[in-house]
């Protein structure tokens, strides 16, 4: 279904990932495959939600869903989810590659408990039962309809003490059931459940030459180390004026990289970046305009426009951190990070919003980072929304944000345009806009400021994982301040499986909030405010079902993501920490996998309903903050009381709005699965009673409630005291001398809004910070 141009990584028909599952953990894994996704009849009610006429296909916006070729909705509930054994094994093998192995290691425990009797017995109870002998079942030979049961019931919890242990197993398994069930595609692009639940990816062929030329701005500046030798990098370096040799090198406790010496390949440079996204990029790009000599090291891989599928499954799994299915430690925040170049500028939602007033004054007034209520800043945000194309001139909106208007509208709210870094015919890609941009209408960082780095000559390395900053001990001079003195970065290599160390004048790190504390950490950084601080934006979801025939018109999956903002209970003009309500982008897995579950069948309903359910969210601007250690391992918990508040407050608010918009059903993700079914806003006053119940309900709920984040930051703020913070004001690491940090983890406190003008906006800024330092102190910190 899509052009056969795409990268074959993210095509689908990928085999599943090696894993080391023994037998009975497979049996396991099918069996709960076939649980949450288990074979079964479709209900009467199916055939109402079609049209009387249709052709079967799924195609632009439409108002009536038509009806899918006969067997197609008969097909798909006999679909289980261990059919062909693909599922389980896909599934073994997305643990064994992304997870940790502690996490692994619990996942597989679980997976042999539930293969034995007595196991199955410890975690199932009496519902392992049977009453022929032998009494005791392992639970693959529970039947189906009572292993359905025991996984709701692992959902809501006794009571008990052992309730966090079945709400993390459950939520496990289930997430990745059913997201890899209705996100992976054949070998032609498709997923057997699409026709069915009325969903297609976006399909943009690209048949225009200078479409194709403007989607790969990057051609000949960039290099992909792991599917290169050694010599072809050495020869892309040396091509482009950098200095390249292959030495031995003393790499002595005194340079923080080991005790012995080794050779490598050594890359010289004035300015090496380690990230390319909305920080990497800019800094990447403006010092390489300034006439500065740039390499920009990046851990993810490059897929230019014409690489793209758009589909959800390989997408995620290439572009994403730990393919979509990275979470806090307790798995109770999911949490969406951009790992491909370009970072999270290439996986957005094309939000951009400028620093808020308030936001700026508390930086500038409480943290006293001056910088912020500058004209520097000021002309910085001016110079980053027009290098990004930054506009509200989109041509049509999608159905959620039609939503959002029309139930405000409704409810008295005021909804704010937001602006976006794409054209204004950005309509057409939909949710598949957060799997990159195919017609290079999206200015993220590989469509600008990257492109301004390659045209001065600067070069980037895609797939090479810096490993830890390169120092030495620092022996004075004019403008050297700390007590170490970065030299570059040592890189993990390519084809030949060489070390690269890079020497530089000056290292700036972007790796993002979840990265750069761990490679600041693995360089010996002692400062103990780096990987602290950390907030999550954390965002809760309301869902409303719009049926055929209910204005607006589209489907969720249609239009831009995000172009109308609530700000009802943001508080700006108060305390400022609050929520802002928008609307967010969820293809089928991630639908399924965030939807509350009650049982396969109930589940398969829900899905056919997909392309109608519109969600609003509520984010929220986090007081309280967590951690993350080495390899992403985050920890975070909403304890703040106002930060609770606030997360119950604004999901009222959300739904409010989507039963004003005319829903006949809305719910949450509440693990119980309770929907509220409505005649929409015309039978608002004669319910408002019931009405009011269910949003009290859904207050005073203490289930379990899934949380979500886009947004990572504050894991190395910024600051003027190295006890409170781990970088100064102008971006320089507390304790190296030439060693800056640029990107959303300098916040001094969560943002409230979607960070990525602020991150670039900072970063412009930083990059003169950098440019100013190199000519100052070049000649002194040499590494030639």
């Amino acid at each position: 279904m899509y052009n056969t141009t795409v990268h074959p990584l993210l095509r689908g028909g990928i085999p599943p990932y090696p894993h080391a599952f023994s037998s009975e953990e497979m049996e396991s894994l099918a069996a709960l495959c076939d649980t949450f996704i288990p074979s079964s009849i479709p209900p009467q009610f199916v055939n109402a939600q079609y049209s009387a006429n249709g052709n079967g296909k799924v195609g632009a916006a439409i108002h009536v869903r038509p009806k899918p070729e006969p067997n197609v909705v008969e097909d798909f509930y006999s679909i289980s989810g261990s059919r062909d054994g693909f599922l389980p094994s896909h599934i073994a093998g997305m643990i064994s590659r992304h997870f940790p192995m502690a996490a692994a290691v619990f996942i597989r425990c679980v997976l042999l408990c539930l293969s034995t009797r007595l196991g199955t017995l410890l975690l199932c109870g009496r519902d392992g039962l049977s009453e022929p002998f032998p009494y005791i079942l392992n639970f693959a030979a529970i039947p189906v309809v009572k292993r359905q049961k025991i996984l709701f019931n692992w959902s809501l919890g006794t009571g008990s003490m052992f309730d966090p242990l079945f709400h993390l197993i459950f939520k496990t398994f289930k997430g990745f059931c059913l997201y890899a069930f209705y996100s992976t595609a054949d070998e032609k692009g498709w997923n057997a459940s699409w026709n069915a639940i009325g969903y297609s990816p976006s399909n943009i062929p690209i048949t225009d030459p200078d479409v194709e030329r403007r989607c790969r701005p990057l051609e000949g500046g960039i290099i992909d180390v792991h599917a290169s030798s050694t010599s072809t990098i050495h020869r892309f370096l040396e091509e482009a004026g950098f200095h390249v040799s292959y030495e031995k090198v003393g790499v002595g406790v005194g340079i923080g990289i080991g005790s012995s010496s080794r050779k490598v390949w050594k890359v010289k440079c004035d300015v090496v970046v380690v990230g390319s996204g909305a920080g990497g990029g800019v800094v990447a790009g403006k010092l390489a305009q300034a006439g500065h000599k740039v390499l920009v090291v990046e851990k993810g891989k490059y897929f230019a426009g014409g690489d793209l599928s758009l589909i959800e499954g390989p997408s995620m799994e290439e572009m994403y951190a730990r393919g979509g299915l990275l979470a806090t430690a307790d798995n109770k925040v999911s949490i969406l990070a951009g790992a491909t170049v370009g970072g999270g500028s290439a996986i957005n939602w094309c939000a951009s919003i400028r620093t808020p007033a308030h936001v700026r004054r508390e930086w500038a007034r409480d943290q006293k980072l001056s910088l912020f209520e500058s004209e520097e800043y000021e002309r910085a945000m001016d110079e980053v929304c027009a290098r990004l194309g930054v506009n509200s001139n989109w041509e049509k909106e999608g159905f959620q944000n039609l939503v959002l208007r029309k139930g405000c509208s409704a409810l008295g709210y005021e909804v704010t345009n937001v602006a976006m870094n794409a054209t204004a015919g950005h309509f057409s890609c939909g949710t598949s806009c957060c799997f990159g941009c195919k017609m290079g209408n999206k200015k993220g960082t590989c469509a600008t400021w990257l492109v301004d780095a390659v045209a001065a000559n600067a070069r980037i390395l895609a797939n090479c994982e810096a490993t830890r900053v390169v120092w030495t001990e620092n022996r004075g001079g004019y403008y050297c301040e700390r007590p170490k003195k970065a030299v570059g970065v040592l890189c993990r290599a390519g084809g030949q499986g060489e070390a690269i160390l890079v020497e530089a004048h000056a290292t700036v790190v972007a790796c993002g909030a979840l990265m750069t504390p761990g490679l600041l950490r693995a360089s010996g950084l002692k400062n103990p405010n780096i990987g602290k601080n950390l907030h999550l934006h954390p965002v809760r979801m309301a869902w409303g079902y719009f049926p055929p025939g209910v204005e607006p018109e589209g489907n969720c999956y249609q239009g831009g993501i995000i172009t109308g903002m609530c700000k009802e209970g943001a508080k700006w003009d108060g305390t400022g920490y609050g929520t802002i309500i928008q609307t967010p982008a969820l293809p089928p897995g991630s639908f399924a996998a965030i939807m509350p579950w009650v049982s396969g069948a109930d589940m398969k309903q829900r899905m056919m309903k997909y392309p109608r359910t519109a969600h609003i969210f509520a984010l929220t601007r986090d007081r309280g903050g967590g951690s993350v250690g080495r390899d992403m391992d985050v920890h975070y918990n909403v304890t703040d009381s106002g930060d609770k508040e606030n997360l119950d407050d604004g999901l009222v608010t959300a739904l409010r709005i989507l039963i004003a918009a005319g829903a006949t059903e809305v719910g949450t993700h509440h693990n119980d699965g309770r929907v509220l079914k409505i005649e929409g806003a015309a039978a608002m006053n004669s319910r408002d009673h019931e009405i009011e119940n269910y949003l009290k309900h859904v207050r005073d709920n203490r289930g379990w409630c899934p949380l979500v984040s886009a947004h990572q930051m504050g894991s190395c703020r910024m600051g003027t005291d190295p006890s409170t913070s781990c970088v100064d004001n102008n971006g320089k690491t507390w304790e190296v001398e030439g060693l800056f940090v640029s990107d959303a983890s300098l916040f001094p406190t969560a943002l409230g809004v979607n960070p990525m003008i602020t991150v670039e906006a900072i970063a412009l800024c930083i990059s003169r910070r950098v440019s100013q330092f190199l000519q100052q102190n070049k000649p002194l910190c040499s590494t030639s």
